[in-house]
């Protein structure tokens, strides 16, 4: 089965070692700054001229989703740097209020609970790889559909075992 990157986008390899990849690295700095400017991943999506691989030249929202999510974009691992350690943290904030869940009995009728227990997520290097195997997987046009659903299953349990509970 053929891989559909190796190599995050935005980067390529000359000599061995990483580089930018000049229009997808200016890409990704669009990507950032436009979900910080308030578009949505859908609408980042449908407005990304480069093509994200030679086999997926459309984008959708997860691909997007996937960059905004990605610290080799601020020079983790040996990678140079795309985007500012502020510029990855606000959209991370972005990111987290947009999809954050709102209990509905907490904003009717807040003296009824009197503590708050609120959950914090930081996926592992194990999760995140995990992951991009799953979105590879879904991207290509030859899967076995019977691999992705075992790794959808354990990546749900990686996630579920690495959420941490905060009573407030």
């Amino acid at each position: 089965m053929q891989k559909n990157r190796i190599i995050p986008f935005g980067y390529c390899v000359i000599n061995g070692k990483y580089a930018l990849n000049i229009c997808e690295s200016e890409a990704v700095q669009k990507i950032f700054s436009d979900y910080i400017g308030g578009k949505s991943l859908k609408t980042i999506a449908a407005e990304m001229q480069i093509p994200y691989n030679a086999n997926k030249t459309a984008w959708n929202k997860n691909m997007v989703s996937r960059v905004l999510e990605n610290k080799k974009y601020i020079g983790e691992n040996g990678y140079p740097k795309i985007v500012t350690q502020h510029e990855f943290e606000q959209a991370a904030q972005i990111k987290a209020e947009r999809t954050t869940y709102r209990n509905p009995v907490l904003q009717t009728n807040p003296q009824r609970i009197n503590t708050i227990t609120i959950t914090e997520y930081e996926p592992t290097d194990e999760i995140q790889r995990m992951t991009n195997e799953i979105n590879r997987l879904l991207d290509s046009e030859t899967s076995d559909k019977e691999n992705i659903e075992a790794l959808i299953i354990k990546c749900a349990q990686l996630k579920y075992s690495a959420i941490k509970e905060v009573v407030t």
